[in-house]
């Protein structure tokens, strides 16, 4: 097994382990890490085949459980906090599922444990693969070429942290060909149907966001019938980026209940 790259903020208490979603990467956790460092330490990680992590052609939701399990007996935690946003949530997931006794309390952000058509990801990844990038001469030019296909700008920036400028040229962070050959896999449920976890949950919904709806709320609560359910109604998908003092509030008071 090979160590996923992670960030490292605080110290003390029960680890908190915090888990980004698709073409994201630990980065996309800082800001609320750093909020959250007061007595914890704060483990975010860089999932297989994104941010400094290692590439591999298995790209399944299972190799991503299976390396965290790895990160945790690494560092010899015998009990985690997991949370995880959009695929980091279907890692954390699978997870809480078949290691129940290792994880105290699981925060979900913005995803239900449901199949999602994968044909919403693909124009996406079809159009970060279609870029030449022998041919880039600047990050500028990356945003220009994609914006005829990826009209929001705010979205854009955050596909092209992906990209790197090497000495010569540019190169992915991301495996995008491999997760693009498996993202059938990725948006499906990652949970069977005998799969439970007992312990304390937290899915937290973006208002603005068809991710994880009032509809799904039952199918949750069949896998995790000890779950809450907070919206934040002015958020979109990315809650914790949308609205962060929302999120962090719902985050902490669910750390600090019974």
């Amino acid at each position: 097994m090979r160590l996923l790259n992670s960030e490292v903020l605080g110290e003390g208490g029960v680890p908190i382990i915090l888990m980004h979603g698709l073409l994201g990467s630990s980065r996309n956790w800082r800001s609320v890490a750093k909020e959250l460092t007061n007595g914890s330490a704060l483990h975010c990680l860089d999932l297989r085949n994104h941010g400094n992590s290692f590439h591999d052609e298995d790209a399944s939701i299972r190799a991503m459980s299976d390396d965290l399990l790895y990160y945790i007996e690494h560092h010899h935690f015998s009990e985690v906090i997991l949370c995880g946003h959009s695929l980091g949530g279907k890692v954390a997931m699978h997870f809480a599922c078949g290691h129940s006794s290792l994880v105290t309390k699981l925060i979900i952000a913005d995803i239900a444990p449901r199949s999602y058509p994968p044909e919403h990801h693909i124009p996406t990844l079809d159009s970060l693969l279609g870029l030449d990038l022998s041919s880039l001469s600047s990050r500028k030019e990356a945003d220009e070429l994609l914006s005829s296909s990826i009209s929001h700008w705010g979205f854009r920036q955050f596909l092209l942290t992906n990209l790197v400028q090497e000495v010569e040229g540019f190169r992915w962070k991301a495996n995008i060909q491999v997760l693009r050959n498996s993202i059938t896999e990725l948006s499906s449920n990652p949970l069977v149907v005998e799969d439970r976890y007992d312990r304390p949950t937290l899915f937290i919904r973006g208002g603005k966001s068809g991710y994880l709806r009032s509809e799904h709320i039952p199918e949750a609560k069949q896998y995790f019938p000890h779950s809450q359910f907070e919206v934040l109604p002015h958020a979109g998908h990315d809650v914790h980026v949308e609205d962060r003092p929302g999120f962090l509030a719902a985050f902490q008071n669910f750390l600090f209940s019974a």
